[in-house]
């Protein structure tokens, strides 16, 4: 996986303070921010996903929500949309279980 890697000078501390992303910063990141999941983190997301669903089994505390969400989108036939927050705690879970 690769890591992400942003040189803090580079970007507006109002940016940082109200946790907004403009399309100027990210233009001028564009070549410096790279991140794309394994396909090893896309299998553990999957097995928990599917545990829960088919099985019934509760999902781990700190990815409950994360699960539960994509869950939610997938059984209502809506395109599984993960949220900033549920892939944070997914991230941090994989690494957590060496699932990435």
């Amino acid at each position: 996986m690769a890591h992400m890697k942003v040189d803090i000078k580079k970007i507006d501390r109002t940016v940082v303070m109200y946790l907004q992303v403009q399309h100027t910063m990210l233009a001028k990141l564009r070549d410096e921010i790279t991140a794309r999941p394994s396909e090893k983190f896309y299998d553990m997301v999957y097995k928990e996903v599917m545990s829960h669903v088919i099985d019934g089994k509760e999902p781990q505390e700190q990815i409950r929500t994360a699960v539960l969400n994509i869950a939610d989108d997938m059984m209502a036939g809506r395109e599984v949309t993960m949220r900033t927050g549920d892939y944070i705690a997914l991230m941090n879970y994989a690494r957590e279980m060496n699932a990435l």
